[in-house]
């Protein structure tokens, strides 16, 4: 209900860093919120890392890094519903534990490390990546697949301590700043998962680690009533973007969608970089 929003808003303008527009500010998270829903079900999260730099526009990041939470979790639900089973389980197994690691390490970080650096350092990796995997895919030979790895489709082939690492980084990643997701398409997108099992398994990745940071978060203070009515008041602009997102989803080829995801990943790299 946009009243319900504007009135969240406005209750909580103690702790935005812009003065101007209330219709402004409530526009930027009804928009990020619709956003969250596109790319978590249909992109499986690439657009959704341009979201928290926008909303830090409007408030504080750790008013944002609460914020976001419970809208993410949301649309994890909404979105698992549709690609039930359409995961590949072998890489939930081997990110997963990693994961949980990568939350705790970073709960304990999470009030002392510089955003500033924190930003740039993410920025640096998501380029780096757009980057090489641009040219990974024009240079990666089609070979066998070596058995007990982990490939798909012709992709790279990873170790299971290769999923190990990856999970910390995601989950250390996805507790400062939600963008762990940086990390999983570092690891899946080489893989050359189909687009439905690519989603599929970030939406039920995503779904397990927001699920763990919860209690984190609250122990952290990080959730306010003010943030949980802006978010129960954002929930149908998150439906209509999962509706959005899974229609996108089925209209894309492999190659198209690759390059999407890539496209705003070294988008999110660049801002953060710069910013």
């Amino acid at each position: 209900d946009p009243a319900n929003l504007k009135n969240a808003v406005r209750n909580d303008t103690s702790k935005s860093v812009l003065g101007g527009n209330l219709i402004s500010k409530v526009i930027i998270l009804c928009l990020a919120a619709w956003l969250i829903g596109v790319s978590k079900a249909g992109f499986g999260g690439g657009i959704g890392m341009l979201v928290t730099p926008m909303l830090i526009y409007i408030m504080p990041p750790k008013t944002v890094v609460g914020l976001m939470l419970p809208l993410l979790f949301s649309t994890d639900i909404f979105s698992l519903f549709h690609y039930w089973k359409r995961w590949d389980r072998q890489n939930i197994v081997r990110l997963i534990p990693g994961a949980v690691l990568g939350i705790i390490i970073g709960s304990f970080i999470l009030n002392d490390i510089s955003d500033v650096h924190l930003k740039k350092a993410i920025g640096g990796i998501a380029c780096l990546f757009a980057i090489l995997s641009f040219f990974r895919s024009r240079l990666t030979p089609k070979n066998a697949v070596p058995p007990g790895e982990v490939w798909a489709d012709s992709g790279v082939h990873f170790k299971v301590w290769h999923g190990v690492v990856a999970g910390i980084l995601t989950g250390i990643f996805s507790t400062l700043a939600h963008v762990g997701g940086l990390v999983v398409t570092m690891y899946l997108l080489p893989q050359r998962l189909s687009n439905q099992e690519f989603v599929g398994t970030t939406t039920a990745l995503y779904f397990l680690i927001n699920f763990v940071k919860i209690p984190f978060y609250i122990k952290l203070g990080l959730f306010t009533f003010n943030g949980l009515i802006e978010n129960i008041a954002l929930l149908p602009y998150i439906a209509l973007g999962v509706i959005v997102g899974i229609y996108l989803n089925t209209r894309f080829s492999k190659d198209v969608f690759a390059g999407i995801i890539l496209f705003f990943v070294f988008a999110t790299g660049i801002d953060l970089l710069f910013r």
